[in-house]
């Protein structure tokens, strides 16, 4: 799987839905921000310095799925892997969806590998399930 590939569709994604991106360097603790805003466009904050074990891609598509999925209601999430209210699954789900399109829409059923797909994402065990119908229906 090529990660900066995928980074440039969700960039370009992204960019198509008029999302604004900003990088900037905060504490390694500081997640990243998806900040979205009455009659104005959503901003997503990178934080270059966040510690965190998945790729820069997935936080990406995770901030951009909160923005589309939540663009008439002022917000503000931080990232996150966790599954612990309807905003963040919502994100993970369509984080994880969209990769897999992203990824394996183009390949033949027998050659997707959903347990590859969440290794080179570093993603949690608990996403398997979820990456699994994902992969398979991409």
């Amino acid at each position: 799987m090529d990660l900066s590939a995928l980074e440039s569709e969700v960039d370009y994604l992204i960019k198509s839905a008029n999302i604004y991106v900003y990088h900037d360097e905060y504490e390694s603790s500081d997640p990243d921000v998806v900040v979205i805003r009455e009659d104005k466009s959503a901003v997503i904050i990178i934080n270059d310095n966040f510690l965190v074990s998945v790729p820069i891609v997935v936080r990406k598509a995770h901030e951009y799925i909160h923005a589309i999925n939540n663009n008439d209601t002022p917000a503000v999430y931080n990232f996150s892997t966790g599954m612990r209210d309807a905003h963040e699954i919502s994100a993970n789900t369509g984080m994880i969806q969209l990769l897999a399109f992203l990824s394996y829409s183009d390949t033949p059923l027998e050659y997707r590998n959903y347990l590859e797909f969440v290794r080179e994402l570093n993603l949690p065990s608990w996403f398997e399930d979820i990456a699994r119908e994902a992969v398979m229906n991409a």
